[in-house]
């Protein structure tokens, strides 16, 4: 059982060393729940209605686990986890030294959290170890776990573990008074794992509404980055448009991203490829709700809504080899009514189509070797055009950046990018299928090894050739995963 997303907590229960018995569990909320309940400790147990409150079984073997509770010295100050039975204990060790009035001049104790074996616990972590922290602040200023004179109406520490394991199973935060200076404030948190690294070439897309959530108390850099979020602009543009520095707004971008507040697609261009995923057969599934949610997100305004069946052959039509403008000048009766920017935006949401980039590799001819820091000539003249390559683009060029990436780093179009690199789509190596014109064959360039699993083409092999006695020879290869 969760609330609000977070476990339950089962028992709390608090534990002390004992010179003569060893550990000692001197209050445990429901009671019985860690060591049996003795009905004449606690008289309200004899009335029917406070029955509730008490467990007949304990639920963990405390003596099992009794050395990790009050542990060496090694590990006092120090999350500790013990899973015993079912169930999940947490606590944070603690002794307390130089003090008259404890024998042997240390006091150890431990509070306990106990959660379900295989609870998400990381939420909790923090609060165990700060109420930790807490009770040896206020042990040591006030003596609030060792005072034999407890006055009518003072908080104890069965009081504060009672009312921590309600407000927390029930509100997920609690605030205990303890005295006129000390006031426990606890409140649980979400842990989401760590967001993506930001990219310039990204692109961030709104899963909320971040305008009607923004406040006069949030970051000032992020409320200029949020005006921008518009589903279409890069980071780069973003960070352009608010007139704020590159790395503020990849860091603003992540926070968001952390709190699931947007998520991250690729720049949509009519030069973009596309392919499906096996996922794309939902879109047939009229019980999975995916057809009416796609429907009403690509729809263009004062438009009849396509249809199913147009929307899975449009999607069908992505593949290798076919960017987006030969699918719209094939398909212009089917995409009349349709924004297709939205439609692929969709697609690569909700996992149905992914994108394929475009990765340029500086091959020499002579050497069979792809270009690297070390081998870069100062002005190198490629094959495909005849002309130099610019100097600023010549680190992009070793297959681990692709098209995204380079334009947006030297704020190029991608056709300005294919003029320089000499990519002509016409010259890539046609497929044998006579049924699908616009398929290419899975080439490997004869220098640099590939993936089998990557699909890519090269220019024609003869080509490749013809200077290669040359040694300053040297051509642009096309990589596409």
């Amino acid at each position: 059982m969760e609330s609000q997303g977070f476990p339950r907590i089962h028992s709390i229960f608090f534990v002390v060393f004992d010179n003569e018995k060893g550990p000692v569990v001197l209050h445990q909320v429901p009671e019985g729940t860690i060591v049996p309940h003795s009905p004449e400790a606690n008289p309200s147990s004899s009335h029917p209605e406070n029955d509730a409150l008490f467990c007949t079984k304990p639920i963990i073997d405390f003596d099992a686990i009794s050395e990790y509770i009050i542990t060496k010295e090694q590990l006092n100050g120090r999350l500790v986890t013990i899973c015993n039975n079912n169930y999940k204990v947490m606590g944070v060790p603690v002794r307390i030294k130089d003090h008259i009035r404890y024998i042997r001049n240390e006091y150890r104790f431990n509070l306990c959290f106990v959660f379900e074996r295989d609870a998400e616990t990381s939420s909790y972590e923090p609060i165990v170890q700060k109420i930790a922290t807490v009770l040896e602040v206020l042990e040591r200023e006030c003596d609030f776990l060792t005072s034999e004179k407890t006055l009518p109406g003072a908080v104890t520490i069965q009081n504060v573990i009672e009312q921590m394991l309600e407000d927390l199973n029930s509100y997920c935060e609690c605030q205990i008074p303890i005295n006129a200076s000390n006031t426990i404030n606890l409140k649980l948190f979400p842990t989401y794992p760590n967001p993506t690294t930001v990219q310039n070439y990204h692109v961030p897309v709104c899963t909320v509404d971040l305008a009607s959530m923004m406040s006069i108390n949030w970051d000032i850099t992020i409320c200029k980055v949020i005006k921008h979020i518009n589903g279409i602009s890069s980071v780069r543009r973003i960070a352009d448009k608010a007139d704020v520095k590159i790395e503020w707004a990849r860091q603003s971008i992540e926070h968001l991203l952390y709190y699931g507040c947007i998520i991250l697609i690729d720049i949509y261009q009519f030069s973009n490829v596309y392919s499906i995923k096996p996922e794309v057969m939902q879109l047939l599934d009229e019980k999975s709700g995916l057809q009416e949610e796609c429907i009403d997100y690509v729809t263009l305004p004062n438009h009849p809504a396509p249809s199913v069946q147009q929307l899975f052959k449009l999607y069908c039509g992505l593949q290798h080899g076919v960017t987006l403008r030969k699918l719209i000048d094939g398909n212009k009766d089917r995409v009349a009514n349709i924004d297709l920017r939205r439609m692929v935006t969709f697609g690569v949401i909700k996992g149905l189509i992914y994108r394929v980039y475009k990765y340029p590799i500086l091959f020499n001819l002579s050497t069979a070797t792809a270009i690297s820091p070390g081998n870069a000539p100062i002005k190198i003249i490629i094959q495909n055009t005849g002309n130099a390559i610019h100097p600023q683009l010549i680190p992009f060029l070793d297959g681990h950046h692709h098209y995204d990436e380079i334009c947006t780093e030297l704020r190029c179009s991608p056709k300005e990018l294919d003029e320089q690199l000499g990519y002509n789509p016409d010259t890539l190596i046609k497929s044998n299928d006579e049924t699908n014109p616009d398929a290419t064959a899975d080439v490997k360039p004869a220098g640099p090894a590939v993936d089998d699993n990557v699909n890519s083409t090269s220019l024609d092999s003869r080509e490749l050739k013809r200077d290669s006695s040359n040694p300053d020879s040297w051509v642009v290869e096309f990589i596409f995963r």
